[in-house]
């Protein structure tokens, strides 16, 4: 596939959208893996800047995912959680100039937790607020929307790994090696996926630290909430749990864990399910980001060389993180009947 790069124009930005002449040159800032982000300053304020990928925004259902996601956000602020929606101009939180959208923020002082930190007090809160956004109405969203008909995953696992091997990718001997196992993940997880297509809400689906801005009196600001839809309640509690433990960091803290799951139940979420259905239902998020992340390594979605090799890497990492995943799965479900019992 041809490259589709980002045209980035932030003075013609500016201009069309009334934000203020620049004063500073745009800096670039640490984000997610799919968007670019960016700091401005102009005579009027400080914005955030994401400038959305643009082989993405080529999807049929991208644009309404994310104006759906930015109603989600905008929401969840007016019942009073404390989320950064995106700026809405001329009735839109799209911005657009050739060719390539935008979101805007505001600038936000904040920090995030640092990557492998554990923090008692934030899993406390994080706890909180993820019960806050499940009992949450968001049912004016929901007008007119049908439940979605439930169609079981089917990556080309198999196709991958032999454009892999064509392309003698670093990664094709470990995709190969990993062909029976992936394949048997992608069945646990479509088999969970049918038994609990039912119980839904609507929530960020991205709850990890990186999404999470502190500011200096410990309030936690959530942001990038362009994930938002329906997911399982407790698929997405054991996740919030297991991202702010500091699995993903390879040294998982049961009290931490714990902590999150009690401040959840404490502030009136619910938490009951079939514990083995739900957590291999954890797998379906691991099983898409890696979908992806070959099609970008294989250049069949890229915008440029380096979003290529940022696709080999995640390629390795997430094969690790989805054989770590199902090592855990027996340890997690011993801490879940110690919490729950």
């Amino acid at each position: 596939m041809e490259p589709l790069n980002y045209i980035l124009d932030f003075p013609q930005l500016c201009m069309k959208y009334g934000l203020g002449q620049l004063t500073e040159t745009p800096e670039p800032v640490s984000g997610g893996f799919l968007h670019k982000m960016y700091r401005i300053v102009t005579g009027q304020a400080e914005y955030a800047v994401k400038a959305l990928n643009p082989q993405i925004m080529l999807r049929p259902a991208a644009m309404g995912n994310i104006i759906f996601a930015e109603k989600v956000a905008s929401l969840a602020r007016s019942q009073g959680i404390n989320a950064l929606p995106a700026i809405e101009s001329q009735g839109s939180c799209m911005h657009e100039v050739q060719g390539q959208y935008y979101l805007l923020f505001p600038w936000m002082e904040g920090k995030a937790l640092p990557s492998g930190a554990v923090d008692m007090d934030c899993c406390t809160q994080i706890g909180r607020v993820l019960a806050d956004i499940h009992t949450a109405d968001f049912s004016a969203l929901l007008t007119g929307q049908q439940a979605e008909e439930f169609i079981p995953s089917a990556v080309p696992w198999q196709d991958y790994s032999h454009r892999a091997e064509q392309q003698q990718l670093s990664y094709s001997e470990l995709l190969n090696n990993s062909l029976a196992r992936l394949q048997g993940y992608e069945k646990l997880a479509n088999s969970a996926a049918e038994l609990l297509q039912d119980n839904r809400v609507i929530s960020h689906r991205d709850l990890d630290p990186k999404n999470v801005l502190w500011d200096k009196s410990g309030i936690p600001l959530i942001i990038d909430w362009e994930a938002a839809g329906t997911v399982h309640p407790m698929q997405e509690l054991l996740e919030v749990a297991l991202y702010w433990c500091g699995f993903e960091a390879g040294e998982a803290s049961q009290e931490a864990f714990r902590t999150v799951i009690s401040a959840y139940r404490n502030q009136g979420g619910k938490v009951t399910g079939n514990w083995t259905d739900v957590l291999n239902l954890g797998y379906q998020g691991k099983l898409d980001w890696l979908d992806y992340s070959l099609r970008r390594s294989l250049g069949l979605e890229v915008t440029d060389e380096a979003e290529r090799q940022l696709g080999v890497s995640e390629v390795i990492r997430t094969i690790g993180a989805l054989d770590d995943y199902a090592d855990f799965i027996p340890i997690c479900l011993k801490w879940l009947e110690y919490e729950l019992k």
